[in-house]
């Protein structure tokens, strides 16, 4: 029986489609820029929570840390379940860390979700490969060069010096 996802008299897979495409990529600039965004804003972050100055940096590097933490601990998993899982856990988990950033006043609680906001933002680390994996082989290197596109979009837009 053929997959879901494959035509019939060919056994090849579809195109995807290319909003869905956008969509991925859109996704991974989002995800990912959530990393960056505290290090323009530090100052005024560590300002509003009364986080002293020579500490502001931890904001940065507990987020970092949590990425890596991440990447060693929550992308394997990939291996061992199927990426939608994932996927849908690491989005819902980074979307209820930035509500609680916004909400917190504690300083090390903040640190706490700083380093949670890493951990989840490994979404995009499980996000290439899913869309690698369902991407058809003739469509697969424009799909993969979108989506790291945004991701790298992404990056760049949460680091614009503000104003």
């Amino acid at each position: 029986m053929p997959r879901a996802d494959t035509t019939p008299a060919t056994g090849t897979r579809a195109a995807m489609p290319t909003w869905l495409v956008l969509l991925i990529a859109t996704a991974c600039a989002v995800v990912v820029a959530n990393l960056y965004y505290s290090q323009p804003l530090i100052g005024e972050i560590s300002a509003s929570l009364g986080l002293p100055a020579q500490s502001a940096g931890l904001i940065v590097t507990l987020t970092q840390i949590g990425y890596g933490v991440g990447l060693l601990l929550v992308v394997p998993l990939g291996d061992l379940y199927e990426n939608r899982t994932p996927v849908t856990v690491l989005l819902a988990a980074e979307t209820v860390v930035l509500i609680a950033a916004a909400l917190v006043t504690a300083p090390i609680v903040f640190l706490v979700i700083s380093a949670l906001i890493g951990l989840a933002a490994v979404a995009v680390q499980v996000l290439v490969p899913f869309t690698s994996h369902y991407a058809p082989e003739h469509q697969r290197g424009r799909v993969i060069g979108t989506v790291m596109g945004g991701l790298t979009i992404g990056i760049m837009l949460a680091r614009l010096p503000r104003a």
